[in-house]
């Protein structure tokens, strides 16, 4: 008799090890982006990536952040830049 055929979606009881992004790498991002955004008098990017970035990418970043006055700290820094740029 020939083996069993592995279950092609695995086993439904295990749960993969999630992505967990390297803190260091997520501070480095958003303050690359921050500083991008404290240099420019208006969005230094086109209307469709500062949707992105504000509904998506931005607060992406602050979730994976362990610490969460330090992602306070962030929400807050990148808040005041998107009404500073809003404004502009």
């Amino acid at each position: 008799m020939a083996p069993a055929q592995a279950d092609l979606f695995g086993d439904p009881t295990v749960v993969p090890n999630a992505y967990v992004p390297d803190p260091r790498h997520v501070r480095n991002r958003l303050n690359e982006m921050l500083t991008v955004m404290r240099c420019s008098e208006s969005w230094p990017w086109e209307p469709v990536m500062v949707e992105l970035y504000r509904e998506r990418v931005l607060p992406y970043l602050c979730d994976k952040l362990t610490d969460s006055e330090e992602a306070a700290r962030y929400r807050a820094e990148i808040e005041a830049e998107i009404q500073r740029l809003d404004a502009a």
